[in-house]
């Protein structure tokens, strides 16, 4: 079979992020408490951006960077060509974090690493900062009032005897890192409402985000790159939802991209982060109303679950010549070496993009004997989404 084209990204690396740029993710369960993740999840978000930080030194899980996950990688026309600091466990991990401080490098992350562990300093975005923009209740810093749907800050203890008028997601406010939707609920009544309140109460979160369950009809993830001196945008992912509020993928549609004024929202949101010292990827959730209105929910200066399909999918779709993508992610009983076989006709057939393989042998806490994410592609919707179903059904055993 002849070698695939090379996949080249939207953005190049080398200004993804500044020089002196050092990825190292590995965090503790404190910080990701209310991101709704697995345990494996801590070592496999170190295994993200494959391909997007050539010639940047990381920090990465030793289940994600054998042999033969790369191989598949590269066949599928990704370049991997990274400083690699490979680890077994978190120890391990931030030991590389010192060394690549005392080399003269800052550490990047998506979520807050260990509180405390490395110096201020020693952040290219310190966590303070992190914290403040990414906080919920900050969004009218960000973005204008009309474009924030109507909601109300509220302490926990208030809520048993707020009077609920209309349908409102309860979302988790302070500055703890949020994600997927997992901290948020959609509470079409009172009983709903008081039963989110107690998983609050649970889970220690002590300031709650009232907004008004707007009728949305379409939202996506919005990807900027805000470098030193300006911010880009690069392109918008739709949300898929498995209900209000849940996201459970992403579907870049070349038919329904986000409006013109949504991407001056990012950008507007980039340039004030920018102005406040932040560098880097990251994403903005925007939804248009039944009446065309539109709404930015969440600021999320990180990279996001849709990020690496956002800077792929140009690419991948001029090769494969379909125009739809869809996120996959699945794990798997066959092997490593097993997944690899069953990829290989759609990844030569240029309708799948693997984006990350990990090795279940080497990451047991994962529960799987592989794990494969990416995105799919197809002429259009249906055609992606049988696809998807072409693929589950190759990854059974």
């Amino acid at each position: 079979m002849t070698a695939l084209p090379r996949l080249s990204p939207a953005f190049t690396g080398d200004r993804l992020f500044p020089v002196n740029a050092a990825y190292m993710a590995r965090t503790d369960h404190h910080q990701t408490r209310l991101l709704g993740i697995k345990p494996y999840n801590l070592d496999s978000i170190t295994l993200a951006l494959m391909g997007l930080l050539n010639g940047c030194p990381t920090v990465r899980h030793r289940s994600g960077v054998t042999d033969e996950a790369l191989a598949l990688l590269e066949s599928a026309g990704l370049t991997v060509s990274e400083d690699m600091r490979v680890y077994e466990d978190d120890v391990q991990a931030e030991r590389h974090g010192d060394d690549l401080i005392s080399e003269g490098y800052k550490l990047f992350w998506p979520y807050p690493l260990r509180e405390s562990r490395f110096p201020t300093d020693g952040h290219i975005v310190p966590p303070e900062l992190w914290r403040r923009l990414n906080a919920k209740r900050y969004l009218s810093r960000m973005v204008p009032a009309s474009n924030i749907a109507p909601r109300e800050i509220l302490p926990l203890e208030r809520m048993t005897v707020f009077c609920f008028k209309h349908p409102v997601f309860l979302k988790a406010g302070g500055e703890e890192p949020t994600a997927s939707g997992f901290a948020v609920h959609y509470c079409p009544d009172r009983e709903h409402a008081l039963r989110a309140v107690k998983w609050f109460r649970e889970n220690d979160v002590q300031e709650l985000i009232v907004e008004e369950a707007l009728p949305i009809e379409s939202s996506w993830c919005a990807t900027i790159v805000v470098e030193q001196s300006r911010t880009a945008y690069i392109g918008a992912a739709e949300q898929e939802f498995e209900a209000p509020g849940k996201q459970c993928g992403s579907i870049i549609d070349e038919a329904n991209p986000l409006p013109e004024s949504g991407v001056q929202l990012a950008v507007m949101a980039g340039e004030e982060a920018r102005k406040q010292g932040f560098v880097g990827v990251a994403g903005l959730d925007i939804g248009q109303t039944s009446n065309g209105e539109l709404v930015v929910f969440d600021p999320n200066f990180r990279f996001n679950g849709s990020s690496v399909q956002v800077f792929l999918h140009c690419s991948a779709a001029r090769r494969a010549g379909l125009a739809v993508s869809v996120s996959a992610q699945s794990p798997s009983s066959l092997t490593v070496h097993d997944l690899a076989r069953a990829l290989r006709g759609p990844i030569d057939d240029g309708w799948l993009v693997p984006t990350r393989v990990i090795d279940g042998t080497l990451l047991p806490i994962a529960e799987a004997a592989s794990i494969f994410t990416g995105f799919i592609l197809g002429a259009d919707r249906a055609d992606a989404a049988a696809n998807r179903e072409a693929l589950e059904r190759l990854l059974k055993p």
